[in-house]
C-alpha cells in the first residue's frame, strides 16, 4: 500500500475529470480512473485491446481489470483472455464514506454528513461469488483495496425537506483515502477470511456467521468461495454443508 501514489492518482483523476466537464459529468467514474492510475501510471498502458476486450491495463506484469462495481460482468473477460497472460482483478471496498448533495438548480453543495453504513474486507464477497469459477485461473490476483470517499448525490425533490424524503441520486464517488489493500494470491490468503477459532476445526456457515461476525449470507457467499478456489473443503450432514480446511496438496516425488 503507497497512500502517497493514491493521494497523486487521485488528483490526476480529477484534473482529468475537470478537462472532461467536471465530476460526475462525463467519461469515466472518478474512483475507477484513480485506481487505474495507482496500479497503472503511465497512461499509454491503459485501454489495451486484448482477446477483442478493452482491458483497463496492460503493461509487463499482464492485464489489470478493475471493477468498482458487479462483477459478474467480468466473467466473459476472465474466460476469454489468454491463459498464459496473469490477470489482476482490483475490486474496491468503500469503508466510509461522506455523502454530499448537490443542488441541481444551483449547483450549491451541502455540507457533508457521515453515513452509516460501513464497509469491511468481507463485503468483497458479495461480488466475488459472482466470479468464483473463474478464480482458479492461472495467474489470477484479486486484489481489494479499502477506500474512504465523498459520495455526491443531486437532489431530486427541492420542494422537499426532509433528505429521507426528496431522494437524491449518487452521480460520483470520488475516494478520499487508501486505507488498506488486501492481495489474494495463495490458499492463505483466502483463509484470512476464517476466524482463527475455527481454523482447525469444522463448521458450517450459520457458526461461521457467530464467530467472525458476518451475516449468514455473507458468511454462505464466503465459503462458497473459499470452497471453489480450494481453500475449504465441504461435507454434506443432514441438509447443510460442513466445512473445514483443506489438505494442502503435495507434489509427487
Amino acid at each position: 500500500m503507497d497512500s502517497i501514489r493514491f493521494s497523486a492518482a487521485v488528483a490526476r483523476a480529477l484534473l482529468r475529470k475537470a478537462e472532461g466537464g467536471g465530476i460526475g459529468m462525463l467519461g469515466e467514474k472518478t474512483l475507477h480512473s484513480a485506481l487505474k492510475y495507482y496500479y497503472e501510471p503511465d497512461e499509454t498502458r491503459h485501454e489495451q485491446k486484448v482477446s477483442g476486450f478493452f482491458a483497463d491495463v496492460m503493461n509487463s506484469e499482464g492485464i489489470i481489470e478493475i471493477q468498482t462495481r458487479s462483477l459478474f460482468s467480468m466473467k466473459r473477460k476472465l474466460e476469454e483472455y489468454p491463459p498464459d497472460v496473469p490477470v489482476t482483478l482490483v475490486h474496491p471496498v468503500i469503508r466510509r464514506r461522506r455523502i454530499i448533495l448537490r443542488d441541481p438548480e444551483t449547483g450549491e453543495l451541502s455540507a457533508p454528513r457521515l453515513s452509516p453504513k460501513k464497509g469491511a474486507l468481507a463485503d468483497a464477497f458479495r461480488e466475488l461469488v459472482h466470479v468464483k469459477d473463474c478464480l482458479t485461473r492461472p495467474g489470477l490476483v484479486v486484489v481489494v483495496p479499502i477506500v474512504d470517499a465523498e459520495e455526491y448525490r443531486v437532489r431530486q425533490d427541492t420542494r422537499r425537506r426532509s433528505r429521507r424524503a426528496a431522494g437524491a441520486a449518487k452521480y460520483e464517488l470520488v475516494p478520499t483515502e487508501l486505507v488498506g489493500e488486501w492481495a489474494f494470491v495463495s490458499r492463505d490468503d483466502w483463509l484470512r477470511m476464517i476466524p482463527e477459532a475455527l481454523a482447525g476445526s469444522e463448521f458450517t456457515v450459520k457458526q461461521l456467521a457467530r464467530s467472525a461476525p458476518y451475516p449468514e449470507r455473507l458468511a454462505q457467499q464466503i465459503c462458497a468461495v473459499l470452497y471453489s478456489v480450494g481453500a475449504l473443503a465441504r461435507r454434506r450432514e443432514g441438509r447443510a454443508y460442513v466445512y473445514s480446511k483443506a489438505a494442502e496438496e503435495t507434489e509427487e516425488a
